[in-house]
């Protein structure tokens, strides 16, 4: 299962390694069944921003995409590694989409709510660090109105943030789904509590873990 997908949680099935390497496969139901009292489950509690807007290069005219692909600092939220496409969206898979139209630092992209600046380009055509004008609030307001969440083309369908937030989702810091986290259910974290199982979480983004085009794939953040 990975975070693109529309998966069946009822009939998802966990792969379980036991200590002498034996492996089998069980229904995700009986994940509770496999921790002991004063066992610790740490899970990542991060929430899925929806890091794709779809808008205008101001100079140009010219439809953009922009997928956002990592914080630059999470101190200033308004600053980001992106990748750009041009006209299109997620139905054509991603190495076959249209270049963004030509570049240059300074450039303004006018998405929704929200107006950015390309602070430099990077070292792929597609590749850039970004701006948004704006205060943290601002920012995250025009990400929660106008963007969506990043899928991919074998899920033809949209996406909403309820199929890319797990049910223990705190703040919205990453780019894709934490897809093992998809796992949990409140059945389970019940009968953990009941039997005295510790549950913890911690917060860590995920990035974006492929775009189909390898040279960039390996500049992401």
């Amino acid at each position: 299962m990975i975070a693109a997908d529309h998966p069946d949680r009822r009939s998802a099935r966990l792969l379980v390694v036991k200590a002498d390497g034996a492996m089998t496969d069980l229904p995700r139901a009986d994940l509770a069944k496999l921790f002991e009292p004063d066992d610790l489950v740490v899970a990542n509690d991060a929430a899925t921003l929806p890091a794709s807007l779809h808008g205008t290069h101001v100079p140009s005219s010219e439809a953009i995409e922009i997928r956002l692909a990592g914080w630059l600092s999470l101190a200033d939220p308004t600053r980001f590694v992106a990748i750009a496409f041009g006209a299109g969206d997620h139905r054509t898979r991603t190495e076959d989409r249209l270049p963004p139209p030509p570049l240059s630092a300074g450039n303004r992209l006018r998405l929704g709510p929200l107006e950015a600046v390309v602070e430099r380009l990077l070292d792929h055509p597609r590749l850039l660090e970004l701006r948004f004008l704006g205060n943290r609030a601002a920012v995250l307001a025009g990400l929660a109105q106008h963007g969506r969440p990043i899928q991919y083309a074998h899920v033809p369908g949209p996406l909403a943030l309820w199929d890319v937030w797990t049910k223990i989702a705190a703040r919205p810091v990453a780019f894709e789904a934490p897809s093992a986290g998809f796992a949990l259910d409140w059945r389970t974290l019940q009968s953990w509590r009941r039997h005295d199982v510790g549950f913890a979480t911690l917060t860590h983004a995920a990035g974006i873990s492929s775009t189909g085009d390898r040279a960039l794939d390996s500049r992401l953040p």
